[in-house]
């Protein structure tokens, strides 16, 4: 007895960006989701208190991930969403299916 469908759709690669805009805003939502956070808590470290910095720290990493959730969910067809997809692969179909056509 088997469960697999015997017509399975191949996974998808994560789209390449072609282009120096595209890959400048592949980047860029990288950088929002991944290093963002920690400069705003180095920022709140510097002018407030080390304490105020780990709280707002995780805080903004939070609202990174829901963000990066809510990308992957506009953008990663739903047939490849079991994957285990990193922040680049993520800003990658993002831009690839709503910035670069």
């Amino acid at each position: 007895m088997r469960f697999i469908p015997d017509e399975r759709l191949p996974i998808e690669n994560t789209p390449r960006m072609e282009g120096v805009k595209c890959n400048t805003i592949a980047f860029a939502i990288f950088f929002g989701l991944t290093l963002l956070p920690l400069l705003l808590a180095l920022c709140v470290w510097y002018n407030y208190d080390w304490m105020l910095a780990i709280g707002f720290g995780l805080f903004f990493y939070l609202v990174s991930a829901i963000v990066g959730s809510k990308l992957r969910g506009l953008s990663v067809p739903k047939d490849q969403r079991e994957r285990s997809l990193g922040s680049m692969d993520i800003a990658k179909w993002y831009t690839k299916y709503h910035f670069c056509r």
